[in-house]
């Protein structure tokens, strides 16, 4: 008996320590190599049933390059809600035209960020969810994810 809840405590632990590590945004290893990337954070990790999720997607670039990035239309950003199973349940830019036009963002010493926000206004039932944010260049498309629970 005492084994089994020793098994239990650390599973609890090691999952709010991945779930701590996954709230402050992934960047891969390849983005941080080159000093640009992206951060997606929400403005909290735990929600109630019906409660407004808030959303930011920063790219940013501390390198003393400007880095051009390019567009297909006029959208930059997306967000995407999933379920535990990995079913999609909201898409930001669902229902949503763009501008069909060729388009360019410059990250650099002079403009090191650029911030994305949105907000979910629906109703979640509880549960654990995956939030990931996208930019969505046509040569350097980033995504960053983080876990946010549902009570």
């Amino acid at each position: 008996m005492k084994i089994i809840i020793l098994v239990i405590i650390t599973v609890m632990v090691f999952s709010g320590l991945g779930l701590w590590l996954v709230a402050y945004g992934n960047i891969t290893s390849e983005e941080r190599n080159m000093n640009y990337g992206v951060f997606v954070a929400t403005d909290k990790i735990n929600y109630s049933v019906g409660e407004p999720i808030k959303m930011t997607l920063n790219i940013f670039n501390y390198i003393k390059e400007d880095v051009v990035f390019y567009f297909n239309s006029a959208q930059r950003y997306d967000f995407i809600i999933e379920d535990e199973e990995g079913n999609e349940v909201w898409r930001w830019s669902k229902n949503m035209m763009f501008a069909q036009m060729l388009g360019e963002e410059i990250l650099g010493p002079d403009n090191p960020e650029i911030i994305y926000t949105a907000e979910y206004m629906g109703e979640l039932s509880p549960g654990y969810y995956k939030v990931t944010g996208i930019f969505v260049a046509q040569d350097r498309p980033m995504s960053g994810s983080i876990v946010i629970e549902v009570k």
